[in-house]
């Protein structure tokens, strides 16, 4: 098959659509397929008719749209659109709706996404597919003394670590608020902040509060390969999102063998059974999530309990083969038909 998948980020700018994107092309390539990779954001949309795709895989709805449409891929050709928590939490216009009936199927990551949109966009119900995110699971804490002893951090210091772009959705100065309740009990914890900047007014209240609270540590916007590495370094990885699809960072914490505190919202269900892979805390409760770090920072025991099994689910179901074959058989199903209908 020729493959087109359209994203409006790209590596290097790392974003959850950019490492997204970049795995089905690598493993889709790597089956043998004719893969192209067009970001919406710098491509030219002309492009994408040159190179004559069999079908054509937006990963975002609604973001490469209007690229879509100058391209006129949009009711030329099958047309697959995956749908992310900002695609359907999100309003969506009447004429934008018009557009996604031309897709031949919008993917969702999870059950709860598929209600989510069924319910708000009825029209849309019948070409709704669920296909789980993928992760790969790495070799466990392969350089995590090393790495603690680059970063600094004494080997019985507790390390919290969010990583997470710098926007109003991520819900960081939560997190914030309850790591400095966290801190009366455990003075010596440290919480790194690995993100870029992508809300300016955000990331400077955020900042400043953070400035006030010993231990907070923003790494800035980090490489990937050091995303994974600093994993290695950690004892918890933190959650605090309003909404999320299906957290990829969340995910590669789980496939590293974290402890994940998340709040108790559709993406993070989707992937954590409280108290057994992670722990769930409601939104906007800093006592809550504070006695969740308290309850893991007293028992490194339920630490390595927790990042064990999540460890275990993420190679169990969220692995990468799974999702290939899953887009294949979309793929192929939607092509064994006569397009345009």
């Amino acid at each position: 098959m020729k493959i087109a998948l359209v994203s409006p980020y790209t590596l290097p700018v790392c974003r959850g659509n950019s490492l997204t994107v970049q795995r089905l092309f690598d493993g889709l390539s790597g089956r043998g397929h004719s893969v192209r990779l067009f970001n919406s954001s710098h491509a030219a949309p002309e492009d994408l008719g040159a190179f004559a795709p069999d079908i054509v895989h937006s990963l975002h709805a609604l973001h490469p749209l209007d690229w879509l449409q100058r391209s006129g891929a949009i009711g030329a050709c099958p047309w697959v659109a995956t749908m992310t928590g900002t695609d359907y939490a999100a309003p969506v216009p009447h004429p934008v709706l018009r557009k996604l009936e031309k897709s031949c199927a919008l993917v969702v990551f999870h059950a709860e996404a598929a209600e989510s949109v069924r319910e708000r966009f009825p029209v849309l119900a019948d070409r709704l597919h669920v296909i789980a995110q993928a992760v790969q699971v790495p070799k466990q804490h392969v350089r995590r003394e090393s790495l603690r002893q680059e970063l600094e951090i004494e080997p019985d210091e507790l390390v919290v670590f969010m990583a997470a772009g710098l926007r109003p959705v991520k819900n960081i100065g939560y997190a914030l608020e309850a790591f400095a309740l966290f801190k009366k009990a455990h003075p010596h914890a440290q919480l790194l902040l690995a993100g870029p900047r992508l809300d300016e007014e955000e990331s400077s209240r955020l900042l400043a509060a953070g400035a006030r609270i010993e231990g907070f540590s923003y790494l800035g916007e980090v490489p990937h390969p050091r995303v994974l590495e600093l994993l290695q370094a950690c004892d918890i990885f933190l959650n605090t999102s309003v909404q999320e699809g299906m957290p990829g960072a969340v995910m590669e914490a789980m496939a590293a063998g974290l402890a994940v505190v998340a709040t108790d919202v559709a993406g993070n269900r989707a992937l954590i059974a409280n108290g057994h892979t992670g722990m769930l805390v409601p939104l906007h409760a800093p006592v809550a999530l504070a006695d969740a770090l308290r309850n893991l920072a007293a028992s490194a025991e339920l630490r390595q309990r927790l990042g064990r099994a999540a460890r275990e689910v993420a190679g169990s179901r969220f692995g990468c083969e799974a999702e290939l074959r899953a887009y294949e058989k979309l793929y192929a199903d939607i092509l064994s038909r006569q397009y345009p209908p």
